[in-house]
């Protein structure tokens, strides 16, 4: 890419290379423009490929602002699996009753009840 002196525009040169996908389909598209549109065509990709690379990194910053890195290391801290938060459930001859709750699933015994 080259620019010449400063003026009020600036003028950039770019060559594209039509075996790379992308600028294939760049190319291409910029045939099908009439000549005296190019131009604006050109500008108008430029900036709103600009505009969003901007709005991605804005993005990502805020996400990282907001994320909790160590999330997962502390959940894994929480719920070690060695240590049962609630005690086993106790063998009982009686039937299971349709109030009985595992572990903060109030659904849990309808299943044996339904069958």
């Amino acid at each position: 890419m080259a620019r010449s002196s400063p003026q009020c525009g600036t003028r950039l040169t770019l060559q594209l290379d039509s075996r790379i996908a992308l600028e294939a389909i760049i190319l291409n598209r910029i045939e099908r423009v009439p000549a005296r549109r190019r131009q604006e065509w050109l500008r108008g990709l430029l900036v709103q490929g600009f505009r969003a690379e901007c709005q991605l990194l804005r993005t990502t910053v805020v996400e990282r602002e907001n994320s909790q890195p160590m999330a997962f290391s502390r959940w894994l801290a929480v719920d070690s699996p060695g240590q049962p938060q609630h005690p086993p459930p106790k063998a009982s001859s009686a039937a299971p009753t349709a109030t009985s709750t595992t572990h903060g699933k109030p659904f849990a015994g309808l299943g044996r009840v339904i069958g």
